[in-house]
């Protein structure tokens, strides 16, 4: 028995190709490969022509459907793997203004059509598969599927606007199975109308009756509030203190009537189907209103008194 019909034990972990056999022994095994591939239809020798035609037909078209299969399937795994390794770095070459460094004029989506050939729509598909890669738990490995479903780029484009308002990885998780709970799977308009709904501003409620001072109605407006005419009405400190107490309350709610008008009007902005025609600009636009959310959620905090009273020590 030769090295070609079983390799040794010391030969067990060097032989990694038949190359690497003695040209006779080369010979051999490839010789024994082409017998098992020919040899597979001699079986149908014993069937009559058409059962023979019959398993000539179901074998080929296993075989296309394999093919096919194993195409769609390498496709998938190196697109994935492309999207977790271009898009940090377009992301880097963006950020870093890496585009324009020997022509201050030249905008990010001009460098990618000079130097790489991607339309610039293109390109920030791949930033955002990235970043719904990490936020679905697939970024670092060739997975492609997420809960059963094949992860496309219309769910990539579905769920852009969440990452893109840094979303926590558990609420985009959650746009995903909540839309698969109401519409038994995950396309792009169900994972845009479930978005939708997260993000629709509540409805601003009337003020209660304890919360109305006397002699207001519950229909007045911000606008009919007015704190001069009432004070002349008032004839006491704790009066006109009330109602200036209750004129901060009013401003907090204008400002929050303000900033949920902001929300649907970002929300219709993002889900509206267009890119900005500077997207270098719209980027850095979009850093200022999450940098202003940021305040808002830092400082957003219940006024207090600037004055208190202090208390008496005895010495």
């Amino acid at each position: 028995m030769t090295t070609a019909e079983v390799a040794v034990p010391a030969q067990a972990g060097e032989l990694t190709s038949v190359d690497q056999l003695a040209p006779e022994e080369e010979a051999a095994v490839r010789l024994r490969r082409v017998e098992r591939v020919m040899k597979k239809p001699r079986r149908l020798a014993r069937l009559e022509p058409a059962q023979q035609l019959e398993e000539c037909l179901k074998v080929l078209q296993a075989a296309e459907a394999k093919r096919e299969g194993t195409v769609k399937e390498a496709q998938l795994r190196a697109g994935a793997v492309f999207f977790d390794t271009a898009g940090p770095y377009l992301m880097w070459v963006r950020d870093n203004s890496l585009y324009c460094l020997d022509d201050p004029t030249r905008t990010f989506e001009r460098w990618l059509d000079m130097i790489w050939g991607y339309s610039p729509s293109q390109c920030y598909l791949f930033m955002d598969a990235v970043r719904v890669r990490i936020a679905l738990g697939l970024a670092g490995s060739d997975e492609y599927v997420y809960r059963g479903t094949v992860l496309t780029t219309k769910h990539i484009r579905a769920l852009a606007p969440a990452v893109n308002a840094e979303l926590p990885a558990a609420e985009v998780e959650r746009l995903w199975v909540d839309t698969e709970a109401r519409d038994g799977k995950a396309t792009e308009e169900g994972l845009r109308e479930t978005y939708r709904q997260l993000t629709a501003p509540e409805p601003a409620s009337a003020p209660s009756a304890a919360e109305t001072p006397a002699g207001t109605s519950a229909t007045d407006s911000n606008t009919s509030f007015d704190s001069s005419d009432r004070s002349e009405e008032s004839n006491t400190s704790s009066d006109l203190e009330r109602l200036e107490r209750w004129e901060i309350n009013e401003k907090l709610r204008g400002i929050r009537a303000d900033l949920e008008a902001l929300q649907v009007r970002y929300s219709q902005l993002t889900d509206g189907g267009l890119a900005p025609l500077d997207a270098a600009d719209a980027v850095r636009e979009a850093k200022h209103v999450r940098a202003l959310g940021r305040w808002f959620d830092r400082h957003g905090t219940v006024p207090v008194d600037s004055v208190v009273e202090a208390e008496i020590v005895e010495g």
